[in-house]
């Protein structure tokens, strides 16, 4: 309910332990939509509270997986967001924005993994596009916003430093084309930026 010079109530969903299994899940699932005659699935929406005293910021979304024990060396819980798939269509898309600032500036994006462990190595990152068997892979994009009154964005790629051997390798390979009716290799071009 609303509270007038207090806080708002909270909603707190909790599963039971479990001492011979695994805890209890917990599950949402919107609802289908069936028949000739029938719409979209139902959606799902998460919202975080807005706050409108001033100074204040609005109220965070965290998603985070179990711990892993200590004792039995198990590993923490993935995170694992995909979209729908597409039967007859194309599947959904997996869109990650940051926030607009209305008056400053937007806010930043941060995909980075862990640092390891005393006895590990750092997590590894892949970007990637999928596989096809009936026309072009998807292509992979990184551009920075155009800029009015001010500088472009860079574009920065660095190697972490080794100090026990060889510095990391920075490797940029053009696609190879294969096949009796294949076409020539990929082109690779690095062009400076024009001064107009």
């Amino acid at each position: 309910g609303a509270a007038v010079g207090g806080a708002g109530g909270a909603i707190e969903m909790t599963v039971g332990t479990g001492n011979t299994g695994a805890g209890g899940a917990v599950k949402l699932t919107a609802g289908q939509s069936t028949g000739a005659s029938g719409g979209d699935g139902g959606g799902m929406e998460l919202t975080a509270g807005e706050s409108t005293v001033d100074n204040k910021a609005g109220g965070d979304v965290t998603v985070t997986a179990g711990k892993g024990s200590g004792t039995t060396a198990g590993a923490g819980g993935a995170v694992s967001i995909s979209a729908g798939v597409g039967d007859a269509a194309a599947g959904g898309a997996v869109t990650v924005t940051s926030g607009k600032g209305t008056a400053t500036s937007s806010g930043g994006v941060t995909v980075a993994t862990a640092d390891g462990g005393t006895a590990g190595v750092s997590g590894d990152m892949l970007l990637k596009t999928g596989t096809t068997t009936a026309g072009n892979s998807g292509s992979y994009t990184v551009t920075t916003g155009a800029a009015v009154g001010g500088a472009g964005g860079a574009i920065e790629m660095t190697v972490g430093t080794g100090n026990t051997g060889a510095g990391g390798a920075v490797k940029l390979t053009a696609g190879q084309s294969t096949g009796a009716s294949g076409g020539d290799g990929g082109a690779m071009e690095l062009t400076a930026g024009e001064s107009t």
